[in-house]
């Protein structure tokens, strides 16, 4: 459906709940806007994102299966196509807290070339290692984020890793690393909770950037993938 940009009058029907992005849950409900066609007639639509019913109660959580879904002609050979599921997960902000940047390929790509030679950069995959072992950005580190809660066994780990001394209670982040954190896409919302544990302990938020699109962005655009 064209909508004319002109015409385009946007009317938002939000629950208190719609009016801060970290709620704006697509999966579930969606946001009603109203315009006027080419024919000058009020007409009511609704953005959300397609969730057929018949898949609601369908798992497709599984590290080998997840990429389901096709989005080219039956007739294109499979190693000239991508597929991934549509309706999983929830749509991630596109900033998840001020002062942590928010990165494109580009940007990994760049930071991916400095890391090789500034030890001090760290390209962190916060997904479960069964999702890790399946295939991961080049360079990439697994933690998984749940050793970023302090309570977890691994969270050790997670400071050794880091270069963050801890002792009688405080931590020190003066030799901290710089991470870049990422997990399966704009809708998996692992490594923004590997982030906000690590901003409630302090971590320098100048220190902290977070790759949105994850592997479903990487993989979408064919870009060179590494089983670790």
């Amino acid at each position: 459906m064209y909508f004319p940009m002109k015409k385009l009058s946007i009317i938002l029907s939000l629950t208190a709940t719609f009016l801060v992005a970290n709620d704006l849950n697509l999966k579930r409900a969606g946001v009603d806007i109203t315009y006027e066609d080419d024919n000058g007639e009020k007409q009511i639509v609704a953005i959300n994102r397609g969730n057929n019913h018949k898949c609601r109660k369908v798992n497709g959580m599984d590290p080998n299966v997840v990429w389901g879904g096709d989005f080219a002609r039956k007739d294109v050979p499979s190693d000239c196509k991508k597929t991934f599921v549509t309706t999983v997960g929830i749509i991630s902000p596109m900033t998840i807290a001020p002062g942590v940047k928010t990165y494109g390929e580009l940007e990994v790509i760049d930071f991916i070339q400095k890391s090789q030679h500034d030890e001090n950069l760290l390209l962190v995959d916060a997904r479960m290692p069964n999702w890790y072992v399946q295939k991961t950005i080049p360079t990439a580190i697994n933690m998984s984020f749940k050793s970023f809660d302090p309570k977890h066994q691994d969270f050790e780990v997670v400071l050794d890793n880091t270069n963050v001394e801890y002792e009688d209670g405080v931590y020190d982040f003066t030799n901290a690393k710089t991470l870049l954190l990422f997990c399966n896409g704009i809708w998996c919302p692992q490594s923004v909770w590997a982030i906000e544990n690590l901003i409630k302990i302090g971590y320098p938020k100048e220190k902290l950037l977070w790759y949105r699109g994850g592997l479903t962005s990487w993989t979408t655009l064919n870009l060179t993938t590494v089983v670790p």
